[in-house]
């Protein structure tokens, strides 16, 4: 069973940050940081959202995940959904002392608590300077089970522990803006 392979965003401590409409020219992912630029050509409130972003003006892609196929519940789970290129979506600024969390980050991200992060080319990063963003906090969720001969080895598994399984484990960061 293939990973989905969105990024998802949690925003409860979030508390005071504006929100924003911007629109990229590109398909963003939710948790993704962008900077905000001028107002859309005939728009009043809606921004451009750039792909570089400053340490004093980050913003945090988290638009409500409703797939734009609406036919079937399960293209609402947030790992399934992605902000389509030309499609106003909601952004957070962020401030210092707010949190988020990001989850489903692709397997080959390695990142420690006390780490420094950014966003950059669509992935989180370690970074190698104070970025402002500081990961405080990481818990796994989920679990692999078996499902019998029919499931995948789980990647990691060498000695085949769980047998076949699906794995149902995830990783959450959780960011503090610095």
């Amino acid at each position: 069973m293939a990973k989905n392979t969105y990024m998802t965003v949690e925003t409860t401590a979030l508390h005071g940050c504006t929100c924003f409409s911007l629109q990229s020219a590109n398909d963003i992912q939710n948790g993704a940081i962008v900077g905000k630029g001028d107002l859309v050509s005939d728009e009043k409130s809606v921004y451009t959202a750039l792909d570089t972003y400053s340490d004093d003006a980050m913003y945090l892609v988290a638009n409500p995940a409703w797939s734009y196929n609406d036919n079937s519940m399960t293209d609402q789970n947030e790992e399934n959904f992605i902000n389509k290129a030309g499609i106003a979506f909601r952004a957070y600024e962020l401030k210092k002392d707010r949190k988020f969390k990001v989850g489903n980050l692709p397997s080959t991200v390695t990142l420690a608590k006390g780490d420094f992060v950014e966003f950059k080319d669509g992935v989180y990063a370690k970074a190698s300077a104070d970025t402002k963003l500081k990961i405080i906090d990481i818990e796994e969720i989920g679990f692999p089970y078996c499902i019998g001969s029919a499931g995948v080895v789980i990647t990691g598994d060498s000695t085949n522990e769980y047998g076949y399984a699906i794995d149902t484990r995830n990783v959450k960061y959780t960011i503090e803006v610095q």
